[in-house]
């Protein structure tokens, strides 16, 4: 039976992906030319041509016109790519995302408490007044809680921990989940995130979670109302 050309470009992008590992290529580094990967894995052009093409997409490498073929600088924007394919494609489970979520967060703490490492106090706070503020004025104070919570896995020094936190929440925006609260909830939410900047401050990381999983609850209800509604 003859190996279908597609099974042949899946084949050439597993041995492509093989050897950046095996010779422990980094990112920007020039690889293979076409015409060495066509001598290399025995196949046409026109597959390697479509092996390179797929392995752009997914930013493993970065193919420049007239330039050759690299090893792609990962970012987000191309993380993005493959997860919005997987989510038009799979779904995901609104929950389960949440309490992966959940899980980054309260590792954060851990993190940051454990390792006693030294938190920009004050940066934190000046963050959650304005929190504050913009509820007072009535606006979109999705942003600053969003910085917020950002900064706090920023905090970590932890940059792979920190790029995972940014796929789940790239997977939030890709799932729209609009969580509309009350003045009173979003006042509350402000004075827990003090709370877990003291329990920090005083490196006490039982309340510092314990505050953070309150913290948790008002999405969990408005995950399980739609849950309910479906």
């Amino acid at each position: 039976m003859a190996i279908q050309k597609t099974s042949l470009v899946e084949i050439a992008i597993e041995r492509i992906k093989s050897y950046i590992f095996e010779e422990k290529f980094k990112p920007n580094d020039k690889f293979l030319s076409e015409r060495e990967l066509v001598e290399q894995l025995q196949v046409s052009r026109t597959v390697v041509r479509e092996a390179l093409i797929s392995l752009q997409t997914v930013g493993i490498l970065h193919v420049k016109p007239g330039g050759g073929v690299y090893i792609a600088v990962p970012t987000l924007d191309s993380i993005s790519t493959i997860l919005k394919h997987h989510y038009d494609t799979y779904g995901v489970k609104i929950k389960e995302l949440l309490e992966t979520r959940e899980i980054i967060e309260l590792g954060a703490l851990n993190l940051i408490i454990e390792k006693q490492i030294d938190v920009d106090i004050d940066s934190l706070i000046d963050i959650n007044e304005s929190y504050y503020q913009t509820i007072i004025e009535k606006q979109d104070a999705k942003k600053f809680d969003r910085i917020f919570h950002q900064s706090l896995i920023k905090a970590t020094k932890n940059e792979t921990y920190y790029h995972f936190s940014e796929i789940i929440h790239e997977y939030f925006n890709l799932a729209k989940i609009d969580l509309i609260e009350k003045e009173t909830a979003l006042i509350q939410a402000y004075n827990q995130h003090l709370e877990i900047i003291e329990a920090i401050k005083n490196k006490n990381l039982q309340i510092a979670q314990n505050i953070m999983k309150e913290h948790f609850i008002p999405i969990y209800n408005f995950i399980n109302r739609l849950e309910e509604k479906a």
